[in-house]
């Protein structure tokens, strides 16, 4: 690496903690292409990330797929009309 990194010490900005952003967490930023110090301590970065995965939170998310098979078990049985035999769409009428 081309910089000289030291440890530096950030505040928080979920509970306004301080914590050390240390130089091998800095070489590793350097090494993903991140250009912008860490926001969140440890703790609260994983507490993000769960309230994420868990769908809490204040990140939006889309409501997930239903599973084809499960669509299509609906389908059915949201269109079934009481007579299991019939097979073809002209004897329904």
């Amino acid at each position: 690496m081309d910089a000289e990194f030291t440890a530096k010490i950030l505040v928080c900005v979920d509970c306004g903690e301080e914590f050390v952003f240390t130089i091998s967490a800095q070489e590793y930023f350097a090494q993903k292409g991140f250009t912008e110090d860490p926001r969140r301590c440890k703790s609260c970065y994983l507490k993000l990330k769960r309230e994420r995965r868990n769908g809490e939170g204040h990140v939006t998310r889309r409501e997930p797929r239903r599973n084809r098979v499960a669509q299509v078990a609906s389908r059915a049985h949201n269109n079934f009309n009481g007579n299991a035999y019939r097979k073809y769409p002209e004897d329904l009428g």
